[in-house]
């Protein structure tokens, strides 16, 4: 990078693309609407079906294809502040320097004349450029990886680039995306104090998602971006309302009501997050906002330290908005169960840390009926979000060895059963209310004999459904614990779970079992 390289980027062109990006987006989005459910129940049969499937596939690809616009939109015009701001420093610099008679080379080497103190002068200035011109250097490099992240995957998270440079930048690039766990656990461990600090607080984006980081360090990467992202999110909302406000009918021609509401959504799930990160002892191990709907994993308990470790993945309805404070509140339930339990087993100095998992696209009733990759009733959704568990689970023993157990409620017992058969060993996997676990042999799970669990309230239709790969009841090699009510192993009385949605209230026999499973306790369970 050089001084006419950096004075040729231009910001005011990188927020033109933007604009257009997101034009051409909403447009693609809004054909892509109109596209789906044209046939409204006046063809049926083999040819429909197929029609059907092709129209869903061509939905999907502009669907990819607006995310993509969408993605290269994020990029440039996040970009064009950091610029400016660049393009300011190098004025600054370049304008001290020949105030003390410098002369500022193109390729960016400073020379001084023989005027007393010149080399001092000389030393500074150069230090002030090169320090600029490495800030440009590194702002390139993110914008090219984010990019390829926008082409090859566009579920990614769009990155940002820090402020100041407050120490070296790591010598080694930061892992990819999707990068194993161990090999993002041995670059971690790979760089100094000053590295490390100059990830943190200059590019905390590039960290925050990285399966192998320690959970401390991505909790302060996660909180550092949420008000940078309201902000951004709240200006994309004043500016799909401008439009809706200026266009014909109130904008019902329009797809940017539909962009509106799922930017209000994911706004709605930061306040959400501003709920639960208050309360003690939380750590946000996830932040997505690049999907429909908002992803994030947040942790009741030290995941660093725990002994124990339960990572729970809910299931279809769930959203970070309207459900993550809630779970977060059964996760301390969760959390505090197991450890009196080991108190009571005389192992109280063990400590248990639980994981609300909502970093999928979890499926949504109503209108997410209507989109493939979005519905309860297929498997898509739980297949994308296999790796991306899998990958997680594999984080928790990138740097030690603590008792992992992987907690699957209805639909996220399919996303956790398919992410098992990926890796992302545990010590046991508990199901609740499971329509299917991907597998009619539990052998592919990859947990220890006798370490699946099955529970199955009274009354829960979709324990029964055994829509994906069979009702896991019958699988050999699960064992099935009680939700009814009754004495626990202590003799104290429990609560029955009845339907659907009741597995972890408190006080009940099947938070008990799943407490007891969580800490190892798994002869105090109850069948």
């Amino acid at each position: 990078m050089d001084l006419r390289q950096l004075q040729r980027w231009d910001p005011d062109a990188l927020d033109g693309l933007g604009t257009v990006l997101d034009r051409h987006a909403e447009e693609l989005e809004r054909i892509g609407a109109q596209i789906t459910g044209r046939f409204g129940g006046r063809w049926s049969g083999i040819a429909h079906a197929a029609a059907e499937r092709r129209i869903g596939d061509v939905a999907e690809q502009i669907a990819r294809r607006s995310d993509a616009y969408r993605g290269v939109s994020r990029c440039a015009t996040r970009c064009a502040p950091r610029l400016r701001a660049l393009r300011a420093e190098l004025d600054d610099a370049t304008r001290w320097a020949r105030e003390r008679a410098l002369t500022v080379r193109d390729d960016g080497t400073v020379t001084a004349g023989p005027a007393p103190g010149a080399d001092l002068h000389r030393s500074e200035a150069q230090a002030r450029i090169r320090a600029v011109l490495d800030r440009a250097e590194a702002l390139d490099r993110w914008a090219a990886a984010d990019l390829g992240r926008t082409v090859y995957d566009p579920a990614a998270r769009p990155l940002g680039f820090g402020g100041v440079r407050a120490a070296p930048a790591p010598t080694a690039a930061v892992p990819p995306a999707g990068a194993a766990a161990a090999e993002v656990a041995a670059w971690w461990a790979g760089l100094d104090d000053g590295e490390r600090t100059w990830i943190v607080t200059s590019a905390p984006e590039l960290i925050g998602n990285l399966d192998g980081v320690p959970a401390a360090v991505r909790d302060r990467a996660n909180r550092a971006q949420l008000a940078a992202e309201r902000r951004r999110l709240e200006a994309v909302a004043a500016r799909l309302q401008a439009q809706l406000d200026a266009a014909p009918l109130g904008g019902l021609a329009s797809n940017a009501d539909a962009g509106l509401t799922q930017t209000r959504n994911k706004i709605a799930a930061l306040d959400a997050l501003g709920v639960t990160l208050v309360r003690p002892a939380r750590q946000l191990l996830n932040l997505d906002l690049s999907g429909r709907e908002a992803m994030a994993a947040v942790a009741v308990g030290d995941v660093d330290t725990a002994d124990h470790v339960t990572v729970f993945t809910p299931g279809a309805g769930s959203t970070v908005q309207g459900n993550l404070a809630g779970y977060d509140s059964r996760m301390a339930a969760l959390k505090d169960e197991a450890e009196r339990q080991l108190q009571a087993a005389g192992r109280g100095a063990e400590s248990v840390a639980a994981v609300t998992w909502l970093n999928y696209q979890v499926p949504q009733w109503g209108w997410g009926l209507a989109r493939t990759e979005s519905s309860p009733v297929s498997d898509l959704a739980a297949v994308r979000a296999a790796p991306r568990l899998a990958g997680f689970l594999d984080g928790l023993h990138a740097e030690r060895d603590p008792h992992v157990t992987a907690v699957g409620h209805s639909y996220g017992a399919l996303a956790t059963g398919l992410a098992l058969q990926q890796g992302g060993g545990v010590d046991a996997a508990v199901f609740l209310g499971a329509p299917g676990i991907g597998t009619d042999d539990v052998a592919e799970l990859g947990v220890p004999p006798g370490a699946a669990y099955l529970v199955e309230a009274d009354r829960d239709p979709v324990g029964d459904l055994g829509t994906f790969d069979g009702d896991p009841s019958f699988l050999d090699g699960v064992t099935q614990l009680s939700s009814d009510a009754g004495p626990d192993a202590a003799g104290r009385p429990r609560l029955g779970s009845t339907g659907h949605s009741e597995y972890l209230n408190d006080g009940t026999m099947s938070l008990y079992n799943v407490a007891a499973v969580a800490g190892g306790l798994t002869d105090r369970v109850v069948r």
